[in-house]
């Protein structure tokens, strides 16, 4: 029985059994189906991070690809999963979130470095070894820092477009969001759309490239 002061909202993976308080998720059929596709892609670590394809924080529940396979439903993350092991790196705003949310088959890794989670990649995974991401939910940068992190190991970094997670998900996965779209009255803008542009255009012409077209691509900035 649990001590009157051990505190029974985490998760306490040192016992036999391990203690799992009601907040945390069965992830073990997840991960075998996930390991199962990984294997059959030739994968031997899949990096699923917490963003969607815009790299937007707060996401749809069709793009909480994460906290499906995890439980864990912070809006900062990255999991790792191998054949034999899983990890969940988080800043420390969610430590004790995790604690209550991850089962026994996660690690919970304290840090959100890229050099943390190569480390742990290249102790996981032999000399080549492929590691598999969805590159459209990761941007240059990051691809760039994952690729320094792994550079001369002799492991492989592969991106994989078929997203592995949603393969496993399958038709639980939510659909898309449908909810209408509207504008927001100018009390909460300050200004209107077309203010906006007409100010935008104003920059193109007074900036001294004299660009053409502007390209914006954050949700942020188009909405």
């Amino acid at each position: 029985p649990q001590a009157a002061s051990a505190r029974t909202d985490v998760r306490d993976c040192s016992t036999d059994p391990p203690y799992l308080p009601p907040t945390a998720t069965n992830t073990t059929a997840r991960l075998a189906a996930l390991r199962d596709t990984m294997r059959a892609h030739g994968v031997h670590a899949y990096i699923v991070p917490s963003t969607d394809a815009h790299m937007s924080e707060y996401i749809a529940e069709r793009d909480a690809r994460l906290g499906w396979l995890t439980g864990f439903t912070g809006s900062a993350g990255t999991g790792v999963v191998t054949q034999d092991k899983a990890a969940l790196w988080t800043d420390s705003r969610y430590w004790t979130q995790a604690e209550r949310q991850l089962d026994c088959n996660w690690e919970l890794q304290r840090t959100t470095w890229i050099e943390s989670i190569g480390l742990w990649i290249l102790e996981a995974v032999p000399v080549g070894g492929n590691i598999s991401l969805d590159p459209f939910l990761f941007s240059i940068d990051t691809w760039k820092s994952y690729s320094q992190a792994l550079h001369g190991s002799g492991r492989n970094l592969v991106p994989i477009e078929t997203n592995l997670v949603d393969q496993v998900w399958g038709d639980e996965r939510p659909s898309s969001p449908s909810s209408t779209i509207y504008s927001l009255p100018e009390a909460f803008t300050g200004s209107s759309w077309q203010e906006k542009v007409a100010g935008i255009r104003q920059q193109m012409e007074q900036h001294v490239r004299r660009p053409t077209a502007v390209l914006l691509s954050g949700l942020e900035e188009t909405a």
